[in-house]
């Protein structure tokens, strides 16, 4: 008997060295008072080792209607970004691709065939503001963009993200330290993201 409590011990603290935590949330895209589309966001998390895949699908219907996906891949491990790849579609063609990979103590960041080295530890980029509160964070780097922005609260579970010419681009709102919605600023319109429950 205590050779079999023995083993269920060793099994089930296998299962909790290989447990990995998931979480997945979804959100609809409103601009202009319309529904254009839907994100979905999973992250993973296993070992300190955070993977996180992002998916945003819009059907934009000007003139002649057509289909945006952005497809964001994403990977920390032990606290710092690994590599991230995005890709936007547009009607099913590839539009742009954006890579960015470590390489020793800087990342190469590789959009649409041009590298750039970027030369410092990412520890917090936008990949991350679904499922981990930006508290105590100053500044991100944007994965799309391949800028480091800063960030600021603004009220409690509020935070607001400021482009390089000081100006308001995003605001994120949580609670649980989820986020719940947000307003991102650009050129042609706001775009609302809004959780779906």
């Amino acid at each position: 008997m205590k050779y079999l409590a023995g083993l269920l011990f060793v099994i089930l603290w296998i299962n909790s060295s290989f447990a990995q935590e998931e979480q997945s949330a979804r959100y609809n895209i409103w601009v202009f008072g319309m529904n254009i589309g839907e994100f979905s966001v999973t992250q993973k998390e296993k070992n300190g080792n955070i993977d996180i895949q992002a998916v945003t699908d819009v059907e934009v219907k000007l003139i002649v209607p057509y289909r945006v996906k952005f497809i964001q891949n994403s990977a920390y491990k032990q606290g710092s970004l690994a590599n991230f790849h995005v890709q936007t579609l547009k009607n099913g063609k590839i539009n742009s691709d954006t890579r960015l990979e470590r390489e020793g103590n800087a990342y190469v960041l590789v959009k649409d065939g041009d590298s750039t080295v970027v030369n410092e530890n990412i520890t917090f980029s936008g990949s991350l503001l679904y499922f981990n509160e930006p508290k105590g964070i100053s500044k991100i780097f944007k994965e799309r963009s391949g800028e480091v922005q800063k960030i600021e609260k603004i009220a409690d579970h509020s935070y607001l993200i400021t482009d390089e010419k000081n100006k308001k681009a995003h605001e994120y709102s949580y609670k649980d330290g989820i986020l719940q919605q947000a307003e991102l600023k650009h050129p042609l319109a706001t775009i609302y993201l809004k959780r779906v429950i």
